[in-house]
């Protein structure tokens, strides 16, 4: 089992987004020397919470930063975009990074309504994520002919970037399947939808010049600690932080853990957390290790994508290296 990392430039209160972004540049350092498999970042916009909206700029200079692992995009939201336009970003990034680079393609917005009209301001065509996800494979790979089999995203590389289609339900998981490529899904947003969406992956794919067979990634949260307890109480600020998003509607960067440990919570957002905390992977070293093993038997995926979230950045990268160390990285 490949072990990744998902990045989204966490902000903590208090802190700027330029140390936000510095703290990702750092991890990835880190990251590349213990061993982890792939570095995704990810793309998030007019967010208070994340430091993340342009995966296509951060990716060459952590390309750039590292050695061994593959850096990518977890992922472009290409309904916004171009897909010539993408296309030749990732051509040139594999023009600079032969071999390294993953393009990962999703439908979600990675914003609210109005941030989305302001993104596609101009945009005088409205045509279906899947489609342009396939126009964007055309221009890359000129074998495989789709609706614009005469244009070339320049400048033309030797290689191609790694294409993966990321998802959350049953549909990108058919999609991927039909076009034969890699698919990753985020188990850490939809649990309960991740199994059914992976078999369908499985049973459904075809062939294709990119995989010969179904190869997937689950994205999860996990937040590792010398003790359970400590790992537990770390999680507080990322537990805060949804409440206060996703329940009460109300953006800021991830509160500071002390604020966290003494908070209250009503009835519905004690219930929501209780939700929250049965699917994310919280502990020592050794549970983590235990339930991510079993997790990877239970999804039948290739690989695990780990997603932390603390206020502190000295224990976010405490975990990822506990993590390493006790998998062996």
């Amino acid at each position: 089992m490949k072990i990744n990392i998902l990045d989204q430039s966490p902000i903590t209160e208090g802190q700027t987004p330029g140390q936000a972004i510095k703290n990702t540049l750092e991890l990835a350092q880190g990251a590349d020397k213990l061993g982890y498999h792939r570095f995704w970042v990810a793309e998030h916009h007019n967010s208070m919470s994340y430091a993340s909206p342009t995966p296509e700029i951060l990716i060459p200079h952590l390309a750039s930063l590292t050695s061994h692992m593959r850096i990518g995009s977890g992922g472009v939201m290409l309904g916004h975009y171009s897909p010539l336009k993408v296309a030749e970003q990732f051509n040139m990034l594999e023009n600079l990074f032969p071999n390294r680079i993953d393009l990962g393609l999703g439908r979600a917005s990675g914003a609210g309504t109005g941030t989305t009209k302001a993104l596609e301001y101009g945009v005088l065509e409205k045509t279906d994520p899947f489609e342009k996800m396939l126009d964007l494979i055309s221009f890359i790979d000129k074998s495989n002919k789709f609706r614009y089999g005469s244009i070339n995203a320049m400048p033309l590389a030797k290689s191609k970037p790694e294409f993966w289609i990321l998802g959350s339900s049953l549909d990108s998981a058919l999609f991927a399947a039909k076009h034969g490529l890699a698919y990753s899904f985020a188990y850490f947003i939809k649990p309960k939808e991740c199994l059914p969406a992976l078999q369908a992956y499985q049973k459904n794919f075809v062939p294709s010049p990119y995989r010969s067979t179904p190869y997937a990634s689950a994205a999860i949260f996990a937040l590792c600690a010398s003790t359970q307890k400590k790992a537990c109480d770390l999680a507080k600020s990322a537990e805060l932080w949804a409440v206060r998003t996703f329940l009460r509607k109300d953006s800021h960067p991830f509160p500071k853990n002390e604020e966290a440990l003494s908070a209250t919570f009503r009835p519905l957002e004690k219930r929501y957390l209780d939700i929250l905390r049965s699917y994310r992977y919280v502990g020592s070293p050794e549970e983590v290790k235990t339930q991510l093993e079993e997790l990877q038997k239970q999804l039948k995926v290739d690989e695990i994508t780990i997603v932390t979230l603390t206020d502190q950045f000295k224990d976010r990268l405490e975990s990822y290296r506990l993590i390493a160390k006790v998998f062996d990285l």
